[in-house]
């Protein structure tokens, strides 16, 4: 049939409309991409045609990996170069070698021109990895707060070189001082000694007191020179007034292999004492017991011209005469109590292991508690030294003795 208004079919409509609707979306497409740019197929890229990082990075190519563990920090050290590394001012634990190994060799700072010394903080250290590309939070940082560096091969004047050190140790203003758990597998070094420490066990020496009693206080603006230790340096003290409490002072040289520095050093030096105390009105020649003093920790400006007791020293002995309450106790105060007298028989005790012998001897002489006396064997006739340990009773052999 002849369509002379040429109306076209429903089937010839549908077909239309299926192709303009193909070109309208072609069309769409292309546009987009003459407008955008092509889009890149980031699957299909190859990582090794991608421009290398212009950014300088100090870490190693190694250290991407996310460390776990615990890096302690140095209180100081010495390097030869401008650069410092990871491993020349932290250490860590055999366990945690495999997390830090490879980011051993990270170079933390740079010493420029005639610098010899620096101080490197915890912070500056885990800024620096952080940028590094560490994740900081996995590390558990211990140790000192700051380590001083120190380096050997720099050419510098020797009093210059020493004030710098000092001057290092000089803490920021308005930086709080964090609380650092110390690496439980990582061990002190037993040469590291302060001035400080050292003239602390000078003065105990000559004053034959524990240096753990000795509380020694000294000027404000010596504390940084007090903060200098071994072996970084030598010190050559000399005591110029250190023989008695009190006031006391040396004459201090500082060495280094390539410095000298003499200085004098004061300080104020008092003891902690325990002094045993009567606690209630005790007649002469009564048997003390403990019950009849009390202990009292005092800090002192000068020694006792007497020697004190303690309390098992005055437990058991008796009065030497009346004392009063708050009596300080001496050795002129007590008598020794005689547990033993010639002639009396004194029962042995001998032990080995868990098996304990005993025996029986007379006494040859007078003893008190704690002294050693001379025994005779009756059958054997046989003469011993023994311990008087009670009332006609002794011991044979030391207190060691029984653990074997």
């Amino acid at each position: 049939m002849d369509n002379k208004n040429f109306r076209l079919s429903k089937k010839k409509q549908v077909q239309l409309l299926i192709v303009l609707t193909i070109l309208a979306w072609a069309t769409q497409t292309l546009m987009h991409q003459w407008g955008y740019g092509q889009m890149v197929n980031t699957e299909a890229t190859d990582v090794s045609d991608l421009p290398a990082a212009a950014d300088e990075k100090f870490m190693p190519d190694a250290a991407d990996s996310t460390p776990a563990g615990t890096l302690e920090l140095r209180q100081d050290a010495t390097v030869s170069g401008s650069d410092v590394k990871l491993r020349q001012v932290c250490r860590w634990s055999d366990a945690d070698a495999a997390v830090f190994t490879p980011i051993a060799d990270t170079t933390l700072m740079q010493f420029s021109g005639p610098e010899s010394v620096r101080t490197l903080s915890m912070e500056e250290i885990s800024q620096t990895l952080h940028e590094a590309g560490v994740n900081v939070a996995m590390v558990n940082f211990a140790g000192s707060t700051s380590c001083t560096i120190h380096r050997s091969d720099a050419q510098a004047d020797s009093e210059q070189t020493i004030q710098q050190w000092i001057d290092a140790q000089q803490p920021v203003a308005g930086v709080p001082t964090p609380v650092i758990t110390p690496a439980s597998d990582v061990k002190p070094d037993p040469n590291f000694r302060t001035l400080r420490d050292l003239l602390a066990t000078d003065l105990s020496e000559r004053l034959n007191v524990p240096v753990q009693t000795l509380q020694l206080t000294f000027n404000v603006e010596d504390e940084k020179l007090l903060s200098l230790a071994e072996p970084m340096f030598k010190f050559d003290i000399q005591p110029s007034h250190a023989r008695a409490l009190g006031n006391v002072s040396w004459q201090v040289t500082v060495l280094t292999d390539t410095a000298s520095r003499k200085v004098t050093l004061s300080a104020v030096a008092r003891a902690w004492l325990d002094q045993v105390l009567v606690a209630q009105p005790l007649a002469m020649h009564k048997v003390l017991e403990a019950t009849d003093f009390s202990v009292q920790r005092v800090l002192v400006d000068s020694l006792p011209g007497r020697q004190l007791l303690n309390l098992d020293q005055c437990v058991g002995q008796e009065a030497a005469e009346d004392l009063h309450p708050g009596t300080v106790m001496t050795a002129q105060l007590v008598n020794a109590v005689p547990l033993v007298k010639p002639g009396q028989l004194v029962t042995i005790n001998l032990r080995r292991g868990s098996v304990l012998l005993r025996s029986v001897a007379r006494a040859m002489e007078e003893g008190s508690m704690g002294q050693t006396i001379r025994v005779r064997n009756e059958n054997t006739r046989d003469t011993l030294d023994v311990t008087v340990t009670g009332a006609q009773e002794a011991r044979l052999g030391d207190d060691t003795d029984s653990g074997n």
